[in-house]
């Protein structure tokens, strides 16, 4: 049974090729490119996907499983009462119309609404959820003049039936370049052709880990029956509503290769049992009811491994959520590409060095320091040994004294369960105060145990347990000044998913969701890296202002806030100005009327979304400002400007209402877009105020700057950079120099008294507080909570170890509970995957649809090695014809016998591995 856990960990290493050639979000629609090489076919393999919902088209899910008769009794019974005869159940003919089923298909063509309603009340039915179908574009095409090989380029397209973008942090986005804004991603350059060897899969197989009685089913495009590649197809089911088991596309085969292909390029676990579901028809469509079967039907025949290469973020569909769970529960172990995006460099990383850049960025863009904020490093723990386990005691914190590593403290935050297979822990790093001024690299390392239930066979209550070791490595300098160091508030940012959040910049229609959370290393991450690179360190909040001390910072950033503020946070703030922080306030629009124009109907949950905040929660901004007779207005405006003699473009922001008489105010002349979106009129406005610029008083007192708009730093909507704008006001807030192009600007006006002006008030009926963490639903409306405790870290007791540091960290990411250093592998051929031979009067090749190409199985190797052999060849022949002709030219003559001794052959005995 250890054998067969190992061995279906195995093909979890399967995620890290699927996922970069798989479908696409079950709920966007993506465009993939990839260039060929010179030389090559002049092609670009392109992947659209999208989905939509099935109109009189429901899915009825029930409490348990039932028969076919028992779930047309239920449905029947529900909708007599409703009066509604225009139904029908939609036939299902696959391999589970024989075995009870949790859900049926109906067709309802007659006040819809009533029937919902109906059915969702009968006490054996679930929930009724539109029926979606699913469709994917895979073809080849001709593509955009040749770029060197191996070089990736990525278009994006998107259509769903909500209208909003979800783009992640992937090939199309800027967000992760290695270097520079303008940079191009550099990945894995050159992907070998023996993937599964260069992963070291080969040593597992060596010791006896192929796949060998793991049950792997492949949800896909299907596999033709007499593919010479694969040897151990136990069955192959249609799911669509075609008549045909083959893969008329290619996407199915390669996936099926990548698993357990036995020629040419072997997949990772080439004697798994392969199970194939055709879930797509040849014109790539599906729906969610075939998934649904196929899933129980998976559940029926106790896979243990199912790839499901077209995973999304489409979390409202929940039949398909709520299977996934049940599969969970049933140990299957599911495996989702999650589409064609990801991280720059994936791998799941064996250890933490936070000097590896770009691999570890942002954590290696900043070095750590005595009095900043804790690290927090997001670590997953895989369980191999079951699906449910433990943590036992606690995790260990092993220093190690020659690399300095008691520089550093860590605490720990996990998992209490480890389910399903898997679980969390959040790594702590701060630097110890011993090296407030020290300056170096730290290493340690963390130990964990993890237990998991024995098997049936064993005893009842006996545990299996694995030990895991994690290094970690950080830098550390001497602590920065206090001018140098920006903290980002990041705890009054909302994040994605929650309510409809609009955009900032209402230009963008088609997007309107603001869901990259506004942080410093997703959609600010081009200012952050262009402040790093002006010598400052940036540190983020992710707690209430009542929980940092503002004695370590210089300047305190706020950029489109949505979140409400504790009355604790507002009085503790004014005390941190009033001792000298200062404050920077990037804002964006707010403005009711606008709010509602900008609602839109979302056919998944079947209701209207309005918009819980603008831009920014300009109300709950204005009631922190107010102590210092500050304000933003409900104005929405654009449109081109220059400042201080540079080009700058102003998306949907607003104005200050008021603000100090002796401060500095800069004005501009704008667009109403308020207007626009609410009249389709256009107007003009000038001396709108935009900037404002205040010293407090007091002595030693902090600085204030307002800014009306925020876009121009954020890197998803940015047309024109202010990242000037930023030095200049860092320049102001930090050392007290004011930019004389500012303070002297032909632009400057007399600041705004608030007369006239109007600040908008909170839209009633927003659910802002479902949300928030400030906000709680009370019975006379939203209230603030109690004040939450700051958090409290409990830093691990360190465990010295007088030895040296691994100073080769990356080649432990491959088989990290394999130690190849220590153990001797044996060469056991019987024990290797063997490559399945041809059948009598079978083809190497096999049958494609005209205008497909089929995937590259390792061509190049095919074709170098006859080509040596042939060489070879020649040069025996030519050694052989040179000794015949010497032989030839020799005088003859005879030699005596002479009878040779035999020797005994010497047996070794076989060497056995040790871990």
């Amino acid at each position: 049974m250890t054998m067969k856990l190992v061995n279906i960990w195995l093909l979890l290493l399967v995620v890290l090729l699927c996922g970069k050639k798989h479908l696409g979000d079950r709920l966007e629609k993506k465009s993939f490119e990839k260039a060929p090489c010179p030389g090559c076919s002049h092609l670009t393999l392109k992947v659209e996907f999208s989905s939509t919902v099935v109109e009189y088209e429901y899915i009825v899910a029930f409490n348990g499983y039932f028969t076919a008769k028992a779930r047309n009794s239920f449905i029947s019974s529900a909708l007599k009462s409703s009066e509604i005869d225009n139904w029908r159940i939609i036939p299902r003919n696959n391999p589970s119309s024989d075995y009870p089923s949790d859900f049926e298909v109906i067709q309802i063509k007659e006040n819809q609404k009533a029937g919902l309603l109906t059915l969702e009340g009968h006490p054996n039915i679930k929930r009724v959820t539109p029926q979606r179908r699913v469709f994917r574009s895979l073809k080849y095409a001709e593509s955009d003049p040749v770029v060197p090989c191996n070089e990736t380029r990525w278009s994006q397209k998107w259509q769903s039936s909500r209208p909003l973008r979800r783009a992640s942090l992937s090939l199309g986005s800027g967000f992760w370049h290695a270097t520079g804004r303008h940079s191009s991603r550099r990945l894995l350059r050159a992907i070998p052709r023996q993937v599964a060897q260069t992963l070291q899969a080969d040593v597992l197989w060596q010791m006896g880990y192929t796949g060998a009685n793991v049950r792997v089913a492949v949800f896909d495009t299907g596999l033709s029956e007499k593919h010479p590649h694969f040897k151990n197809v136990k069955e192959r089911t249609n799911w669509t509503n075609e008549r045909t088991l083959d893969d008329g596309l290619g996407h199915g085969t390669f996936v099926a290769g990548v698993i357990a292909s036995m020629r040419e390029c072997q997949g990772f676990a080439p004697d798994a049992e392969l199970h194939i579901f055709r879930v797509f028809t040849n014109n790539q469509v599906s729906y969610t009811s075939w998934f649904l079967d196929a899933f129980n039907y998976a559940i029926l025949k106790k896979i243990d491994v199912l790839n499901l290469s077209i995973g999304g973020p489409d979390f409202m569909d929940h039949p398909f959520v709520d299977k996934v769970w049940e599969l969970t529960a049933n140990n299957v172990i599911m495996v989702s590409a999650i589409g064609n995006d990801g991280p720059l460099y994936g791998l799941s990383p064996s250890y933490i060095d936070l000097t590896e850049c770009p691999y570890m960025w942002p954590y290696c863009s900043q070095p750590i320091y005595y009095g900043g904020m804790p690290t927090i490093v997001n670590v997953t723990i895989l369980n191999g040994m079951g699906v449910t386990g433990r943590i036992v005691d606690k995790p260990d914190w092993q220093p190690y004294l020659p690399q300095n590593g008691d520089n550093i403290e860590v605490a720990f935050s996990y998992s209490s369960v480890l389910w399903p297979w898997s679980g969390y822990l959040a790594i702590s790093i701060s630097v110890t105060k011993k090296a407030a001024s020290w300056e170096g690299i730290a290493q340690g390392h963390v130990m964990i145990t993890v237990a998991s239930p024995a098997e049936v066979e064993s005893k009842n209550g006996a545990e299996q347990t694995s030990t895991v070791k994690l290094p970690i490595k950080v830098k550390i300098i001497p602590a920065p000044p206090r001018s140098k160091r920006v903290l980002w508030d990041q705890y009054h940012n909302l994040r994605y998913p929650p309510g409809y959040f609009p955009r900032d910049n209402l230009r963008m229609k088609n997007d309107p969701l603001d869901w990259n959370g506004d942080h410093i290393h997703t959609n600010f991450r081009d200012m952050y890296q262009h402040l790093r690179s002006m010598g400052y360190f940036v540190e983020v909040l992710g707690s209430p202002f009542t929980c940092f001390d503002a004695n370590q910072y210089g300047t305190l950033l706020m950029v489109d806030s949505e979140e409400e503020y504790f009355p604790e946070e507002v009085a503790k703030l004014r005390r941190d100005v009033d001792n000298g922080l200062s404050l920077i306030v990037f804002s964006d629009w707010y403005n009711t009327s606008v709010m509602r124009k900008v609602k839109f109907y979302d056919e998944n949950t079947r209701q209207w979304w309005m918009p819980d905040t603008g831009g920014a929660n300009i109300p709950a901004l204005n009631e922190l400002l107010s102590v210092w007779n500050m304000g933003f207005s409900d104005g929405l405006y654009e449109g081109d400007f220059t400042l201080a003699n540079h080009d700058m473009y102003y998306a949907s922001g607003c104005s200050i209402a008021k603000f100090p008489e002796d401060g500095i105010v800069i004005t501009q002349t704008f667009k109403d877009q308020g207007l626009e979106v609410l009249k389709q009129e256009t107007a003009v406005v000038e001396n709108v105020p935009i900037l404002g610029l205040y010293q407090i008083p007091a002595e030693g007192g902090g600085r204030i700057v307002l800014y009306g708009d925020s876009n121009c730093l954020d890197d998803s909507h940015r047309q024109k950079d202010c990242f000037w704008l930023l030095d200049a006001l860092l320049q102001y807030t930090s050392y007290g120099v004011t930019p004389p192009s500012l303070s002297h600007s032909g632009n400057r006006q007399r600041p705004p008294s608030g007369a006239g002006s109007l600040t908008p008030e909170r839209m009633e009926g927003s659910h802002l507080h479902r949300y928030s963490k400030v906000l709680e639903a009370r019975l006379g409306g939203p209230a603030p909570r109690a004040l939450p405790a700051c958090p409290h870290l409990s830093w691990a007791k360190p465990q010295p170890l007088n030895e040296t540091a691994p100073s080769n960290l990356w080649k432990h990411q491959k088989l990290l509970s394999i130690d190849l250093d220590k153990v001797v592998l044996p060469n056991f051929r019987s024990n290797r995957p063997q490559v399945r031979p041809l059948s009598p009067g079978e083809s190497g090749a096999w049958d494609i649809p005209g205008g497909i190409m089929p995937g590259r199985y390792n061509q190049e190797v095919g074709q170098t090695i006859p080509v040596f052999a042939f060489l070879g060849a020649m040069v025996v022949l030519a050694f052989f014809v040179v000794q015949i002709n010497k032989a030839k030219s020799r005088p003859k003559r005879r030699k005596p016998r002479v009878k040779r001794p035999q020797l005994m052959q010497q047996v070794h005995p076989p060497k056995t591995p040790s871990v």
